[in-house]
């Protein structure tokens, strides 16, 4: 039977539309629950190997041969990647946001000196930022649509953040 993981953000982020009265949201903020979520760094000399062992999964580069792979089992890829990587869960201490719309890259370049420009930042590339002083995973997972990383113990705050940045452009939770 499944883990029961508790909601991040449940008492926080609730449904609804906020902030500016516009014709439509400018931005769509979710938290994306529950997701499977662990981090593989090739050990030396294995870098080759891990990334072609990940190849066929949902993996985000994370740093120089550090990946955080989605919706995969820790044990299935400690499995896989045997003694070439070192796997780590981060499912109970991540909690992974989607901001999605037209002002989405708007809002998150108040926060980060990263370029989101399409030019630059091409979807499915990632980064390791700061925003609101706290550290993000950020992922361009679509045109106008990124997925963001962040330890558990600073999603409160890094919430209130995030909704404050929204708050002019008009912003709908999910």
């Amino acid at each position: 039977m499944p883990e029961v993981r508790s909601l991040p953000l449940r008492d926080i982020a609730k449904q609804g539309r906020f902030g500016a009265a516009t014709a439509a949201p400018g931005v769509t903020l979710s938290v994306i629950h529950p997701m499977q979520l662990v981090s593989v760094i090739a050990r030396k000399g294995k870098a080759k190997t891990v990334a072609d062992a990940l190849k066929s999964m949902r993996v985000t580069g994370a740093g120089p041969d550090q990946y955080y792979v989605e919706g995969v089992s820790h044990a299935e890829l400690k499995k896989k990647l045997g003694a070439s990587a070192s796997v780590i869960d981060q499912s109970h201490g991540r909690v992974v946001l989607r901001v999605s719309g037209p002002k989405a890259r708007s809002v998150l370049a108040k926060g980060t000196p990263v370029d989101l420009h399409t030019d630059h930042f091409p979807n499915g590339k990632s980064a390791m930022t700061q925003m609101a002083h706290v550290g993000v995973h950020i992922t361009r997972t679509g045109d106008d649509e990124f997925t963001l990383s962040v330890f558990r113990g600073f999603a409160e705050s890094f919430w209130d953040w995030l909704t404050d940045s929204a708050a002019e452009f008009g912003y709908q939770v999910l």
